[in-house]
Formats: C-alpha cells, structure tokens, sequence
C-alpha cells in the first residue's frame, strides 16, 4: 500500500515539474513572438505617421503609436504562448499513452 501511495507522489511530482516546465517555455516562446511582433509594428507605424498626412494627423501623438505596438505585441505573446502550450500537452499526452500501452503490453505478455 505505501509502495502505491509513493507511487502516486511521484507521480505527481512528475506531472508538476512537466507543467512547471512547460508553462516556462511557453512564456519563452511568447516573449520572442512579442519582441519579433513589436519591432515589426514599430517600423510601419513610425514610418507611416511621417509619410502620410492622414497617419500624422490621426496617430501623431505618442499614446497612438504606443497602443498600436503594445496590442500588436500583446496578442502576439498570448497566441504563441497559448500554440506551445497546446503543442506541449500533445507531446506529454502522446508519451503518455505510448508508456500506459507499453506497460499494458508487458503485463498481458507476462500473463
């Protein structure tokens, strides 16, 4: 019975540090989309408030600029963090049920 409750612990520990893990590179990958995104807005948006009236007149304040880049940046960081972390537990559910179908494997061949 202890062998089983030390088990479960273990196993548990396992799942959190795959989750810790997991959360972790998901906020990598978010951060270098966000950065990627951010300088990608940023050139248009100043180049075009310098070139065009209608973007001078509209988003010559600071604020504007700062809204655009920001929200651009941010959805970015969200979508890509959320991708890795649906990927992640693809891969995990996946070795999962690989090592549940071994282990089933080895205990019918052993009967």
């Amino acid at each position: 019975m202890s062998n089983k409750a030390t088990d479960s612990s273990q196993l548990i520990e396992q799942k959190f540090a795959m989750a810790k893990q997991s959360s972790h590179e998901a906020a990598i990958a978010g951060l270098k989309a966000a950065a990627v995104t951010a300088v990608c807005t940023a050139i248009p948006t100043f180049a075009s408030v310098r070139m065009s009236k209608w973007a001078k007149a509209n988003l010559g304040n600071p604020v504007a600029k700062t809204v655009i880049i920001t929200y651009a940046a941010g959805m970015a960081y969200f979508i890509a963090g959320e991708k890795k972390v649906v990927e992640l537990s693809r891969k995990h559910s996946l070795e999962a049920a690989k090592a549940r179908a071994k282990s089933e494997y080895t205990l019918t061949k052993s009967n």
